[in-house]
């Protein structure tokens, strides 16, 4: 304790000596540390350029982009959050062509991009509401349980036309998920329904699945 009583007294003793000010920012503008993956810009980012590369324009349906099926959209974000998983997709799908494009680094075949639970169907993330939630507040998305086709309904988040101004920005700063996104539309077509998505899961990645153990 003496010696370190003595490191701090030398330490101030020269800042006196070199009339050195330890600079404090205002209280009022001091902010906490926020972890990116509880920074719902950092999501709405890479959920805008998903919608608009992996979405679906259906005029009849849709006023823009639109991704519909909670699970695929869920899915697919995974397939970008944990790109050795698109991998091992395009493997399955013998697309192996398309994964040199990936460009996946080697820590990110060690460390998610931002995490993720198993949940009943697949991979989900428990900020969705939230973070969905935001991007409506900023009139960048709409989110409805809507017609797809003649019959059937889903859950469905399209771009408004602000969103898609900005997706549009954020594909030419970003071609790495820009082809990343590319490689699951060769996979999946566009107009891929959320069961043909879920038995995908189920048949190839189970573990994803809550409950489920063992690959």
């Amino acid at each position: 304790m003496t010696e370190e009583r003595n490191s701090l007294k030398e330490f101030f003793n020269y800042l006196r000596h070199h009339d050195l000010k330890m600079e404090t920012v205002p209280l009022k503008e001091q902010k906490d540390y926020q972890h990116p993956d509880d920074d719902f810009d950092f999501h709405a980012y890479r959920i805008l350029l998903l919608i608009f590369i992996c979405g679906i324009l259906k005029p009849t349906f849709f006023d823009n982009f639109t991704i519909y099926g909670r699970g695929k959209f869920s899915f697919y974000d995974f397939l970008i959050r944990y790109p050795f998983y698109l991998e091992k997709a395009l493997r399955i799908k013998n697309k192996e062509d398309k994964i040199k494009d990936l460009e996946i680094k080697h820590y990110e075949t060690e460390e998610a991009f931002s995490p993720m639970i198993r949940y009943i169907r697949g991979p989900w993330d428990h900020k969705y509401p939230d973070i969905l939630n935001y991007m409506v507040s900023k009139n960048l998305i709409t989110v409805h349980y809507s017609y797809f086709n003649k019959s059937q309904k889903a859950f469905c988040i399209t771009l408004t036309d602000l969103g898609l101004e900005t997706a549009q920005k954020i594909q030419t700063e970003e071609p790495i998920w820009t082809k990343r996104m590319e490689a699951i539309n060769a996979i999946f077509r566009k107009d891929a329904q959320n069961q043909t998505i879920e038995m995908f899961v189920r048949e190839h990645f189970s573990t994803l699945i809550l409950g489920n153990a063992g690959e």
